[in-house]
């Protein structure tokens, strides 16, 4: 009797724990990451509070239940519930086959929730217009040493130089360095993550809080001792223009950070494929095509498993940007990609050159 009544007690201790855990306690396979979370906005103008897809959202305490609500034209507010923190970053990709780009507009923790607020825009030539769009959005944080396979790393660069939030895997220092390198041109290292080969994957977002701004890669230069880092940043005329920004760079690991899980993942990165800067978590193959003017046909197999996420950014060419021309689709265990699309800064197709990363969250 004494034996059930230790077990009864310690199952209830357990339960409470769990249930505590849902809004307060980090992902049980923290420190990297501690919190997470991904969605698909798939409804340009949604009703307050909508539900984002259900088929391709997860969080770290795992319950999709992430919302959006329209705020001004083309802004909206994302609400990942239970996983707010301090020290994260997020990333958005625009889904639409017309050039228009979405950027970060703010994020902050309400409560127990991220908010992720995102702000897109579409080319208008010289005038700023902002526009309904679909978007893919992710948020993760973490702390700690990275325990496992491969590397995670990211910052949150400011304007000025400078970091905000920031995350090293080895406990190093990671820099953002502006003064004296040109308007809207950063440079960043990243300590103790580089094989001294082109591998892993970069994603880049811009953050402003009042003006339309685009980021990319221009240049990545592994190092035996880190790896170092180019953004350069536009406003919405393709002039160059100081911006915050987000960057996170993930090797061997999925783009918010976690491993097993998830299982299934793969990146590319167009002017190294084929490569090590190619990667499929299972061994399989990615394959990516050029499929006409701006576009990129781009699969992943064998990692195709709900739910699961697609970032997005540019590469080189000057002020020009990408984005997913419609969402990516599973058949059997592929991602179908169709396609990465981009484009210049005066609106017309450009040859593709960009980082791709697809995770599922198993």
């Amino acid at each position: 009797m004494k034996l059930r009544r230790a077990l009864v007690a310690l199952l209830a201790a357990v339960t409470a724990a769990g249930a505590a855990g849902v809004v307060q306690a980090p992902a049980a396979h923290a420190a990297t990451p501690d919190r997470w979370a991904f969605a698909f906005m798939d409804n340009p103008i949604p009703p307050a509070a909508y539900l984002m897809d259900p088929t391709r959202q997860w969080k770290s305490d795992n319950i999709p239940n992430s919302t959006v609500s329209p705020l001004v034209a083309g802004r909206y507010r994302v609400k990942f519930p239970s996983i707010a923190s301090a020290n994260g970053v997020a990333h958005v990709t625009a889904v639409a086959g017309d050039p228009r780009w979405c950027q970060v507009w703010n994020y902050y923790a309400s409560g127990a929730d991220q908010i992720v607020e995102v702000q897109c825009y579409k080319y208008t030539g010289a005038v700023i217009t902002p526009d309904w769009s679909a978007f893919t959005v992710m948020y993760s944080t973490s702390s700690g040493l990275l325990a496992g396979p491969g590397t995670y790393a990211y910052v949150q660069g400011k304007s000025t130089g400078g970091t905000n939030t920031s995350y090293n895997p080895v406990g190093g220092v990671n820099t953002v360095t502006h003064g004296g390198i040109g308007t809207g041109v950063y440079k960043v290292y990243l300590p103790g993550v580089s094989t001294g080969l082109y591998d892993g994957n970069l994603q880049v977002t811009a953050q402003h809080p009042n003006s339309p701004r685009r980021c990319k890669i221009d240049n990545w230069i592994p190092g035996g001792a880190g790896l170092d880092i180019v953004v350069r940043c536009y406003d919405h005329t393709g002039a160059p223009a100081d911006s915050w920004f987000d960057l996170t760079y993930h090797r061997a690991r999925s783009v918010y950070g976690a491993f097993n899980p998830p299982k299934y993942f793969g990146y590319l990165w167009t002017p190294g494929f084929p490569g090590p800067s190619s990667y499929n978590s299972v061994g399989s193959v990615n394959t990516s095509t050029p499929v006409g003017p701006g576009l990129q046909y781009v699969e992943f197999h064998k990692v195709g498993f709900r739910e699961g996420h697609v970032q997005v950014s540019g590469h080189r060419s000057g002020a020009s940007y990408c984005n997913l021309q419609n969402v990516w689709m599973l058949s059997g265990g592929v991602v179908i990609v169709r396609n990465v699309i981009c484009w210049s800064a005066t609106g017309a197709p450009v040859t593709p050159e960009f980082f791709i990363s697809y995770s599922s969250r198993v």
